[in-house]
């Protein structure tokens, strides 16, 4: 029997949840951040206003240093789906390893080959090509962005693949399905536009402190004027993306919902907690409140969870325990099932 130390998962989750933290604090910035460089390196080029290059050569030093520590993160991140996480990898490696791939041989290689032209090659490349490669620069961050977020998506919603007993291993047969799952699509557009807007208000915070202290006060304006723009059109985009993303979640993955609104036992006419304190002593299947104090929208998980304030949002009890009433099915029985596949599959296991 093989001795395995449980508390290295903990260990390998801690570092895996470190390294991401400071990843997603940094790229979502320099998604929205690449953007805005060439906005403003757009305005430079079509009014030759060299106040414009002074300020697009500004934002771009703070674009470098982010994306510097994206890149940085990012790369260690990878190593570790390999390192903390080699058994998944191996298992599902021919599904979710195609995206990353692709990531890296077409999206980075891309956003990399221009990167170096659109910071030192202001004096050595004309005007519209130095601008044609900002421009590509942010395009090809936003497609990183695009397949990391399909492997991502596949993860929370495996799709377009079968397994394969002999191999033990997971293979791709529908590679549109992955690409076009809806948990990706919907995550895509959701973190893209966060990004967006996360990166307005990074300008508009820094241009902010600049008029405070008086300095800069033309660049800070004018800097001011384009986040503006930009943060409140991605600010709408970012309220219908999340509903979508929401909606997703509840759909294909309920336990999470559940887990998120600390819904234990199912409602119909859901209300959402807006704000509240959780009861930590609260177990699943006890009698317990979930939470200590909540501040309640009546309706508006049910409506946010199905498109209908009628409708019923399962919580961690049914998830867990069953409930015939609305036909779910419990953890139980789905083990009893798989054991007996297993024994279908691999008779000679013997459980």
């Amino acid at each position: 029997m093989i001795d395995v130390d449980l508390s290295m998962v903990n260990w390998a989750r801690a570092q895996f949840a470190l390294t991401a933290m400071y990843h997603w604090l940094f790229v979502p910035l320099t998604l929205g951040l690449s953007f805005l460089c060439a906005f403003f390196e757009s305005i430079y080029v079509r009014t030759g206003d060299k106040e414009w290059r002074a300020i697009t050569k500004f934002w771009m030093t703070l674009f470098g240093i982010n994306f510097a520590i994206g890149v940085a993160t990012g790369i260690i991140l990878e190593f570790e789906f390999g390192t903390n996480w080699s058994n998944y990898s191996w298992i599902v490696g021919d599904i979710f390893g195609a995206p990353l791939a692709i990531e890296g041989i077409f999206a980075f290689f891309l956003e990399a080959t221009f990167f170096a032209v659109m910071f030192f090659g202001w004096n050595r490349v004309s005007k519209r090509f130095h601008l044609f490669s900002t421009w590509m620069v942010a395009v090809g961050s936003n497609l990183s962005a695009v397949w990391i977020l399909v492997a991502n998506g596949w993860m929370q919603n495996p799709v377009g693949m079968v397994f394969n007993p002999e191999t033990a291993r997971f293979e791709m047969n529908n590679f549109f399905e992955v690409v076009f799952n809806p948990v990706a699509v919907t995550k895509f557009v959701h973190a893209s536009s966060s990004g967006f807007l996360m990166a307005s208000l990074f300008v508009l915070t820094i241009s902010s402190w600049f008029l405070i202290k008086g300095r800069h006060v033309q660049m800070a304006k004018k800097s001011i004027v384009v986040a503006s723009v930009f943060g409140l059109l991605s600010s709408s985009y970012v309220a219908f993306t999340g509903d979508e993303s929401a909606y997703e979640v509840a759909q294909k993955q309920p336990m999470k919902l559940a887990a998120i609104e600390g819904l234990y036992k199912g409602e119909t006419k859901a209300g959402i907690v807006a704000a509240g304190i959780l009861n930590p002593s609260k177990k699943p299947g006890d009698d317990q409140d979930p939470f200590l104090l909540k501040i309640e929208i009546p309706y508006l998980l049910s409506l946010l969870a199905n498109r209908s304030i009628d409708s019923f949002v399962p919580g961690i009890d049914d998830l867990v325990y069953g409930n015939e009433t609305h036909d779910i099915e419990s953890i139980s029985s789905k083990i009893n099932r798989g054991k007996t596949a297993l024994r279908v599959v691999y008779p000679f296991t013997g459980g």
